[in-house]
């Protein structure tokens, strides 16, 4: 709606049963009474965006996730929310009727943390407003916007922001849990950029935190992974010139696949600032292990720099590619396209301090080893180097500032199996990755959560700081799940 909202007209009538000011209702326990039809009207009629819940036509649309292993998930309703205050109505709503509550931005929660059985879904989606200002050199994003959005308004006026790869994948998701992409040796992480955050916290309570109001807070959102401390509404981020840039590929056949992760590994600790690349062990459908780095660098230094990779391994590879790219076709290139399609898949990840000979040789054979089962496994080896390490580790509540690499384990599951056989079978593997890398692991990226990993895996020595924050925000622990503080 423009002009008057809906909700306000309703406020002055006396429809709704308190407003901003009242103080939040306390949730119930379990076996409060629940939501009548009235109840769930009055709901809809509270909020300007949609209440969307079972029978409706778009109820199986709204409801899903990135992941399609979380089909199954039927919550009782779901808030399509168009600004802050529809966030509070739909928490304060929650309260007083007992019900488990979740945030859903890009819906990308690798263990399925941004939906709820039996619980309300606060989708932020309809909020993805990209608005830049010059005169400060920042945009205000709101939390519903996807990285490829994001990525293209901004290249409008000639900007980016660190962002990981994925088009779809939400901004605040991504920032919240700190943010690795292609830009992170130059530019830091997608948190680094972060300089304000407007949340919607666990009393119902809309809080602006920046560096000096609610620093602890803001502090917290820069790595401490997302539905911990409230429902963020809009983030505003620095932003960099957007430049072209050269990308370069090199293959090699599984039979150097040791040889070439020890050259990658010495080789991704001497690069220039401008310089980026990862290193993924791919197993296809038939089977067959390929080793494939991927980068980018300064345009025009393309070859110059997949040479300096070549020469690092000391194996020629067996295909080279590259070519210089402006910064959207760079932003379709690393993402594939502007949209990702949905797809089920097992994941986890590993956060190492070096990487052995003994790990070097183990990889692809733990890669290798999948293929009895016929799904496809990757093994994604990401650097953690140049501006990444530019801040100390208790600087932001990504904590990993200091190592070398993450490690991402990956098991895509055939379309319609999804049964408790396979996906048990793909966590069976990524247990074996973990045991591979025992000794030189220290923890593992809060974006890629798993079930059964302790929280200090993934935030370390900043885990106790967070606490003591999540006590502050949110005392009864609303925002709960497995996963949360």
């Amino acid at each position: 709606m423009t002009g008057v909202s809906r909700r306000n007209l309703l406020l002055a009538a006396g429809v709704l049963a308190g407003g901003q000011g009242c103080a939040p209702e306390v949730s119930r326990p379990a076996g409060a009474s629940a939501a009548t039809s009235a109840d769930w009207r009055a709901l809809a009629a509270s909020i300007d965006g949609r209440l969307v819940r079972p029978g409706e036509d778009d109820y199986d649309t709204v409801r899903a996730l990135f992941n399609t292993r979380y089909d199954g998930r039927r919550p009782t309703a779901v808030v399509e929310a168009s600004d802050a205050t529809d966030v509070s109505e739909a928490i304060r709503f929650a309260r007083r009727f007992g019900l488990r509550c979740r945030a859903r931005a890009g819906g990308h929660s690798y263990v399925g943390t941004s939906t709820v059985d039996d619980g309300l879904v606060i989708d932020v989606r309809p909020m993805r407003s990209v608005v830049y200002d010059a005169a400060s050199g920042t945009t205000t994003l709101g939390a519903g916007a996807e990285t490829f959005r994001a990525k293209r308004l901004l290249a409008a006026y000639g900007r980016t922001i660190p962002t990981g790869t994925c088009p779809t994948v939400g901004v605040t998701g991504l920032t919240l849990g700190g943010g690795l992409g292609v830009d992170s040796a130059e530019l830091g992480l997608s948190c680094d950029a972060l300089i304000e955050v407007t949340m919607v916290t666990a009393d119902g309570r809309v809080v602006r935190a920046h560096q000096d109001r609610h620093a602890d807070l803001l502090w917290a959102c820069r790595g401490g992974g997302g539905g911990n401390f409230g429902v963020v509404t809009s983030m505003r981020m620095r932003t960099t010139e957007a430049q072209s840039m050269g990308v370069f590929s090199l293959a090699y056949p599984s039979r150097h696949a040791a040889v070439v992760i020890r050259g990658w590994s010495a080789h991704v600790e001497r690069m220039p600032r401008s310089v980026w690349c990862n290193l993924q062990l791919v197993m296809d459908a038939s089977g067959v292990v390929r080793v494939v780095i991927s980068g980018r660098s300064a345009p025009g230094e393309e070859d110059e720099q997949a040479a300096a990779v070549e020469r690092a391994i000391g194996v020629d590879a067996t295909a080279v590619s590259s070519s210089q790219k402006t910064p959207m076709d760079a932003v379709r290139h690393f993402g594939g396209g502007s949209t990702t399609p949905r797809r089920s898949f097992v994941a986890g990840s590993d956060v190492v301090t070096h990487l052995t000979d003994t790990l070097s040789d183990a990889l692809p054979e733990l890669v290798q080893r999948r293929a009895a089962s016929g799904t496809v496994s990757r093994v994604i080896l990401d650097p953690l180097v140049g501006a990444i390490r530019d801040r100390p580790t208790t600087a932001t509540a990504f904590p990993w500032r200091e190592q070398h690499a993450e490690l991402q384990w990956l098991v895509d599951l055939p379309e319609g199996n999804t049964s408790a056989a396979a996906v048990a079978s793909a966590r069976a593997w990524v247990r074996s990755a973990h045991e591979a890398v025992q000794g030189v692991s220290v923890g593992a990226y809060v974006n890629r959560l798993e079930p059964g990993r302790p929280l200090v895996d993934y935030y370390g020595p900043n885990l106790q700081r967070l606490r003591r924050i999540k006590d502050r925000v949110d005392p009864d622990r609303f925002f709960r799940s497995p996963y949360t503080l």
